[in-house]
């Protein structure tokens, strides 16, 4: 559950919040908590390849 509590928390869900969910809404938090770093992930990976791609690569982009 700490691990919960300190995603959240910086999101307004407190440690009491968490505390007192059901197990199956717990598993809601860890799944968006999933998804959000994958799509993290993504976003960087995304603007990475996109600053190494040639100007000539980007479909025309000045």
């Amino acid at each position: 559950m700490l691990d919960l509590a300190a995603f959240y928390a910086a999101r307004g869900i407190t440690p009491e919040d968490i505390r007192q969910m059901s197990l199956g809404d717990r598993a809601v938090l860890r799944v968006a908590r999933a998804r959000w770093y994958e799509d993290a992930v993504n976003i960087v990976a995304a603007g990475i390849g996109k600053a190494y791609t040639p100007k000539e690569e980007r479909n025309g982009e000045e």
